[in-house]
């Protein structure tokens, strides 16, 4: 979609929502349809700038799911629980899983008495050696928020197709932009996989966006500063192919100081060579290879976490 395209449709929502909806404004008082009303109204283009009140977040749940979701904050050991339920297909790296839940929570937003903007969400790298579920981890969280997640790849990715490109457009010949990754995971995430093959050229380019969270253009006459709130999770590789204990993280990863100042989390994977280890990761294989429905049954299913995560 280029910012050429124009939409008529001023909000969307799922036929039952929107039935829910429109039967609790007429059952409820005069305020609380106002309520409604403008939450029917209002995820269009400002949505995004004018996140929407707990209150109006609550409305769109049924009351079984809000009673669920009570229920899920009173349980003991609810951290862990959560963490337990993130790739439950993936054996152990119980750390990283909290990492990634932690993204996917996300910290909070802040604006100074400057009017400059401070980020909430968490960047998380993963490092370490081969065959140690790094990609599995990115293509869960894909997987698990393919509507608000952008999948890539660090060695087919320029810094154009990151962040955005200035085009003509074909029907009138004028210059427009072309929206990159970082860009259509606004408010969301982007998995970048191979993130240490990509050229030291291109990883400038998202320097800014990953601190600033905004994407500046200058070219062809356009000059517009572009919204990229996006989380970064990203998987990379030693540059020895095997990490490297004796040396520290700079010197494992080949990857810029600034770049690794604009991470928050970094979890180093490491394939010990343990029997144990070895014989407990192969039989979680096996079993998840046979359909063993009790080894990757996870404490919450997607849809819980999806609604607990959203309230």
């Amino acid at each position: 979609l280029t910012y050429r395209t124009c939409f008529v449709a001023c909000c969307v929502l799922p036929s039952d929502m929107a039935e829910r909806l429109r039967r609790r404004g007429e059952e409820s008082a005069e305020n609380e349809g106002h309520v409604n009303e403008s939450l029917l109204f209002s995820m269009g283009a400002d949505a995004s700038d004018n996140p929407k009140t707990a209150q109006e977040v609550a409305l769109e749940f049924s009351d079984e799911e809000r009673q669920e979701i009570r229920m899920m904050k009173g349980m003991s050991k609810l951290y862990d629980k959560l963490a337990d339920s993130i790739a439950p297909t993936t054996f152990g790296h119980q750390e990283v899983k909290r990492g990634i839940l932690l993204m996917l929570l996300s910290g909070v937003h802040k604006t100074t008495s400057e009017g400059i903007r401070l980020r909430g969400d968490i960047n998380v790298c993963i490092v370490g050696d081969p065959s140690t579920a790094k990609s599995q981890f990115l293509k869960f969280v894909h997987a698990f928020l393919p509507e608000r997640c952008v999948y890539t790849s660090g060695k087919a990715a320029s810094a154009a197709g990151l962040t955005a490109a200035v085009i003509r457009d074909s029907d009138t010949g004028e210059f427009c932009i072309e929206a990159g990754a970082l860009m259509l995971a606004d408010n969301g995430i982007c998995c970048i996989d191979e993130f240490d093959k990509m050229d030291p050229s291109d990883q400038v380019a998202i320097h800014e966006a990953m601190e600033q969270q905004t994407i500046s253009i200058t070219k062809a006459g356009i000059t517009a500063t572009l919204n990229a709130r996006a989380s970064i999770l990203a998987a990379a590789n030693p540059i020895h192919g095997r990490y490297d204990r004796s040396k520290t993280l700079r010197a494992n990863v080949q990857l810029s100081a600034p770049i690794l100042s604009r991470f928050d989390l970094f979890f180093v994977v490491l394939d010990e060579c343990d029997d144990v280890a070895d014989y407990n990761v192969a039989k979680h294989i096996i079993d998840v290879h046979r359909c063993d429905e009790a080894v990757v049954e996870p404490p919450f299913s997607q849809d819980q976490m999806l609604r607990y995560i959203r309230f």
